[in-house]
Order: structure tokens, then C-alpha cells, then sequence
């Protein structure tokens, strides 16, 4: 309830607007009664004071701090009876309050502040009993909407009529979901201005009506903003308005309907999780090889897409920890989360899989997508990929890595959300989806012992160097040291002279004369340096066992290198 509608109670109609008469919109929501010089510990905002001015009657210069001290608050004005302790306002406290915008009252003699107190809060508790009621209808209205199987565009439609303005409904990437019928004929045009000026107006937006920007192309001065809350955000109902102030009938409307569009996103979101809880625990178990009847495979895969006739690649998307060593792709898991964090995680997961959706259709993929523990797995059918090949002799899997490269760099580009990915080699049968799996899931291990980010691995048998990146580099460093040993402790000089004869003696196959040539030495000085390694190694360079030993050993040093 504003001040402007208290002012007409029987023991205010004496009284006059002194000063502030621009802040008569301000909301009240209790009034209080002061005559106690420590009040500005007990203000609180929207609260209409009212006083005799006994306890500043011999410092009425006290009055404009008052005012000011109350403006800040966003308390909603001062009433003052006068004539009996304070003969008059002074014009200092008038000058503030009209600065301010802040109402001040001057009450006539005959005012009782008593009896001006009960029927302003009477005039409130009235006030608030419409607007519950009306709450309550409305709420019942839009309740009755659903319960009838209408859908939330009715719920639009019938909220822009009773607003008598355009309604439109976001999601939580502030994209438009829904439109009311008015809004989608005459502003269709205009929806992609809108999405772009919108972020910046909601963030951190306080007040339910934001004023639109200058030059807007929408031909409204405000937007009404509720938030859609289920367990998380789900968007804005958004609506436009050239009201200032906005009635709170108004606002009243636009917040029940939000309320009811919470219940039934809630309602859907429940369906749509459970939905895909079933399907992601079918995947689960079609992966780890648990589903042996190839009927029962084939009957439950047809509902998802899952077509015997077709070859999948199968790809592995997982977010990427920060680089740090790893000892196994499989091995590392955080702490156990608290039931919050376990709560957010499902979110972020959630979040992930949607994320993941929307640039896998933008990248046009044919594609069965499912959660699996921490990381979305697609399915991709080669022929669709064959199909999609322009050049006959450019391979599926080119287009596929392009593909993919350009998801997860969109992703990070404009989500901030950095991924990996792992991609199997075909698997021409649904029962070697497993097979396909746990390749994608190598695939990607590999690229994490590597320490890269944003990566696309595909799948190939291990080399040796894969094999020795999944130790631990203390181990590697360990197995250098001893492979070497005191040939590490000689002067640089010599050490490099040592070991380069030692390498280069290594890749040509143990025959000393090629490697005099190679390394443009006499055949003396090569057999003299070997000799010298065998010493400080103590290793014989004529055994097969060594000659792998020193292989590995130089390997490993330009893995760490």
C-alpha cells in the first residue's frame, strides 16, 4: 500500500503533504509510533513514523538528520503534530525531504496519535487481506488452467490479458521459451534484441521492475521480471509495461502465474528425469556387458534409436580436471560430497548433458547421447557420417574429429566449459558397444597421461611410450638413474659426448661401423666410448636384456622431457 492511499483515514483529513509530496509512492508496510531520542536504532524500511516531536523540540535541527537518516533506509515518511511541542518544520528538514523524495506529514492539533496508528494499521491489514485473497484466486485461476490439460501457453495467454501486456517466458540460458499470442504476432522480430540486452538487465536485478534501455526497439519504458525457481533456476516470466509505478495487483498476477509455471516445470522435470534415469541405466548396463539376450537388447534399444542394422562409433565427453599428474584415468576420484554438494553435482551433470546436447544437434549429428558416472556418451552412427562426407576420399573419421573439435572448442568458447573427448574405433555389432566403450574410455586416458586439455583421441593400440606415460614419473626418474648411474655424474660435456655415442650406437642396430659414420668418428674412439659406458653403467652393451634396458631408459627421458 503506498502513503497516497493512507492519507483519506478520518484522522489524517487534517492533516497536509509539507514536504516530499514526489515520494507518495513509497510502500508501507507498518507504522510505528516515536517520541524517544535513540529511534534511528529501531527504523526499518517501508515504515511510516509518526511523533510529537517532544524528543527534538529542543533540537529541532535533529529533524533533518532524521529525514535523512530514514531516506536511507527506505523508510516510508514521517508524520509530525505539530503545534503543540514543535511550533513548526523547519525549512532545512522540508529542503531534505523534497531533495530526497521523502514524504513528510505535518498532523493537525486535534490528531490522536493512538487512534491515527490503529486505522493506519487497520487500513494496511485490510489492504493485505485483498491482496492475499486476490493472491489466492489467482493462483487458483492459473491451478485450474493446468488441471484442466491446458498448457502453459494458456497460462500466457491469460496472464497477458489480465496484465493487458505482452508476456514472454525464458529459460535459464535466457532464450525464449513461450510467448503470449500479442507478443509473438507484433514483436517476433524483435526477440533477438531482446536476448541480447536481457543478461545484463536481469543480473543481479533487485526489484521486479527494471527500466528498459534508451532506444530500446520494444515500445514499453519497463520489464517485470519473476524468477522460476524449482530446485534450481529454470528462468524468468517476463512481461512489459509502461506503468511506474507498477500496481501491485500487477505484480501480484505475475507472481502467481510464475508460481504455478514452477509447479508444472517441476511436474516435467521430474518426468524428464525419471525418463532419463531409465534410459541412462539401460545404456549403463548395455555398456559394461551386463545385457546378454540380444532380443531384449534390440527391443529396448529400438525406443531410444538403437538400431541393429547400423555401426556406432561410441564418444566418451568428460570434463577436464586441472593439469596436475595423473597415476590412472580410472583410479582418480574426489572426496565423497556432502548432501549440498551431491545435490550441485547432480545439477552441473545435468547442466553438462544439456550443454553437450544442444552443440552436438547445432553440429548437425545423428547421435544417442546418455550420462555414464562423470561424462556424457555418445552414440554415432558411421553411415550418417559416411553420408555427410563430401569428398569420397576424405575418411568418416576426418569429418568426425573436425566435428568434434569444433563442439569442444564452442563449448569453451562460449560456456567456458572445458572437454575431452575419446572416440572408439566402429563397432559394427550392438553387442560390441562394450568393446566400443571401454576403447572411447582409453582413448581418453591416453590424452589425460599426456597432460593435455580439449583434446579428441581416437583410439589405437597402445605403443610403448603410452604404456610408460601411465607410470609414475618418480618411477620413470628412478629407472633412469639406475639404468645410468654414475654416467649421470660426469661433466656435461662429456656426458652428452657419452650418451649421444650411446644412443646413436642403440639405433643402429649395436654395429659399431655405422655408427662410426653417423657420428662422423673413428672406429677406436666409438669402441672406447662404449667401453666406457659398460664401466660406468656396469651394464654389458653385448646383452639383449640391457640393450632394452637403455632403449626404455632413453625413451623415458623424453617423455619427462
Amino acid at each position: 500500500m503506498k502513503i497516497s492511499d493512507l492519507l483519506d483515514i478520518p484522522m489524517l483529513a487534517s492533516s497536509r503533504v509539507t514536504a516530499g509530496r514526489e515520494g507518495l509512492y513509497r510502500d508501507v508496510y507498518s507504522v510505528n509510533m516515536m517520541d524517544s531520542p535513540d529511534i534511528f536504532e529501531y527504523l526499518k524500511p517501508n515504515e511510516l513514523l509518526l511523533t510529537t516531536g517532544y524528543a527534538i523540540k529542543d533540537k529541532p535541527e535533529i529533524l533533518t538528520q532524521l529525514v535523512t537518516r530514514m531516506a536511507e533506509l527506505g523508510c516510508a515518511g514521517l508524520g509530525i503534530k505539530t503545534k503543540r511541542y514543535l511550533d513548526h518544520i523547519p525549512e532545512e528538514a522540508k529542503e531534505a525531504a523534497d531533495r530526497l523524495q521523502f514524504p513528510l506529514l505535518e498532523l493537525s492539533l486535534d490528531c490522536a496519535l493512538s487512534e491515527a496508528l490503529h486505522q493506519l494499521l487497520a487500513r494496511i491489514m485490510e489492504s493485505r487481506t485483498e491482496e492475499m485473497r486476490y493472491a489466492l484466486e489467482s493462483h487458483r485461476y492459473f491451478s485450474d488452467i493446468l488441471l484442466e490439460g491446458k498448457s502453459l501457453q494458456t497460462i500466457l495467454e491469460e496472464l497477458a490479458r489480465l496484465l493487458s501486456y505482452p508476456v514472454l517466458l525464458v529459460n535459464r540460458s535466457l532464450e525464449p521459451f513461450a510467448t503470449s499470442s500479442g507478443f509473438g504476432t507484433a514483436y517476433s522480430s524483435l526477440l533477438q534484441d531482446i536476448s541480447n540486452w536481457l543478461p545484463s538487465m536481469l543480473h543481479g536485478a533487485r526489484s521486479p521492475s527494471i527500466p528498459l534501455p534508451p532506444g530500446s526497439a520494444v515500445p514499453f519504458s519497463y520489464l517485470l521480471q519473476y524468477p522460476i525457481q524449482t530446485d534450481q533456476s529454470q528462468g524468468y516470466l517476463l512481461s512489459f509495461t509502461n506503468q511506474n509505478p507498477v500496481s501491485t495487483l500487477s505484480l501480484l498476477t505475475l507472481e502467481q502465474a510464475a508460481n504455478v509455471i514452477s509447479f508444472d516445470l517441476l511436474k516435467r522435470q521430474a518426468v524428464k528425469e525419471r525418463s532419463r534415469r531409465y534410459k541412462n541405466d539401460f545404456f549403463g548396463d548395455l555398456v559394461d556387458g551386463l545385457i546378454s539376450d540380444k532380443q531384449d537388447l534390440i527391443h529396448r534399444g529400438r525406443r531410444y534409436g538403437l538400431s541393429e542394422q547400423r555401426s556406432y562409433y561410441c564418444v566418451v565427453l568428460k570434463k577436464d580436471a586441472p593439469l596436475r599428474s595423473h597415476n590412472s584415468f580410472s583410479s582418480y576420484s574426489p572426496l565423497l560430497p556432502s548432501d549440498s554438494i551431491r545435490g550441485r553435482t547432480a545439477s552441473m551433470k545435468e547442466d553438462l548433458y544439456e550443454l553437450v546436447k544442444g552443440e552436438a544437434k547445432a553440429s548437425d549429428f545423428s547421435f544417442i547421447l546418455f550420462s555414464k558416472n562423470d561424462a556424457v556418451v555418445m552414440l554415432l552412427p558411421v553411415n550418417t557420417l559416411e553420408e555427410a562426407v563430401p569428398d569420397e576420399h576424405q575418411l568418416p573419421e576426418r569429418l568426425l574429429a573436425s566435428r568434434l573439435k569444433q563442439m569442444i572448442h564452442s563449448l569453451w568458447s562460449q560456456h567456458e566449459v572445458s572437454l575431452s573427448v575419446g572416440v572408439s574405433n566402429t563397432a559394427d555389432e550392438l553387442s560390441q558397444l562394450p568393446r566400443a566403450y571401454q576403447e572411447a574410455l582409453d582413448a581418453l586416458q591416453t590424452g589425460l597421461h599426456s597432460q593435455q586439455q580439449r583434446y579428441v583421441q581416437f583410439y589405437h593400440v597402445k605403443e610403448l611410450s603410452d604404456l610408460l606415460r601411465m607410470l609414475p614419473q618418480e618411477d620413470l626418474q628412478e629407472f633412469i638413474k639406475e639404468t645410468f648411474a654414475h654416467l649421470l655424474f660426469l661433466e656435461d660435456k662429456e656426458r652428452g659426448e657419452l650418451l649421444k655415442t650411446l644412443r646413436s650406437f642403440l639405433d643402429n642396430h649395436c654395429h659399431i661401423a655405422d655408427t662410426a659414420k653417423q657420428l662422423y668418428l673413428h672406429r677406436n674412439t666409438v669402441i672406447y666410448r662404449l667401453d666406457k659406458c659398460e664401466q660406468l653403467t656396469g651394464r654389458s652393451l653385448r646383452l639383449p636384456a640391457n640393450s632394452l634396458r637403455f632403449r626404455a631408459a632413453f625413451l623415458m627421458e623424453e617423455l619427462l622431457n
